[in-house]
Parts: C-alpha cells; sequence; structure tokens
C-alpha cells in the first residue's frame, strides 16, 4: 500500500549550529580567558621586578586576570548567536 501523501517528513532544526561551530567558539573562550588571566599575571610580575617589591603586584594581577578572565567567558558564554 502506498503513503498517503499528506504526511510529512520531520524536518531538521536549521537554526541549529553544527558541532564544530559549537567546538570553535568554547575553545575560543578557553583561550581568551587563559590569555587575560596570563596578561595581567605577566603584568603584576613586571610591575613586581620594576619596583623591586614583593610579589604583591603578581598576586593583584592573578586575582584581576582570574576575575576578568570569568566575567568574559561567562559573558560569552550566554551571548545569544
Amino acid at each position: 500500500m502506498d503513503k498517503p501523501t499528506s504526511e510529512k517528513k520531520p524536518e531538521k532544526n536549521k537554526d541549529k549550529e553544527p558541532a564544530y561551530m559549537s567546538y570553535a567558539r568554547y575553545s575560543g573562550i578557553a583561550f581568551q580567558t587563559g590569555i587575560v588571566i596570563g596578561l595581567f599575571t605577566w603584568g603584576g610580575y613586571e610591575l613586581d621586578e620594576w619596583l623591586e617589591t614583593s610579589p604583591v603586584f603578581l598576586a593583584v594581577g592573578l586575582f584581576v586576570g582570574l576575575i576578568l578572565g570569568v566575567y568574559y567567558s561567562i559573558k560569552d558564554f550566554i551571548k545569544k548567536k
């Protein structure tokens, strides 16, 4: 018996992005977070070397880098396409 012509095939969700785009997006967020943390830590280290202080600025740079890195990661993660 033939199938009735009124049945429609289920359509694929065309709004869903391909898997490789998700991987690229999330790996970009990871690299961005690492670079922000690394730059602020390096900047704190250089300030400590220049001012000949104990690792105060290193700790401050690391803390600020962590906060900003997490902030930008969350902001990018929840951002719409």
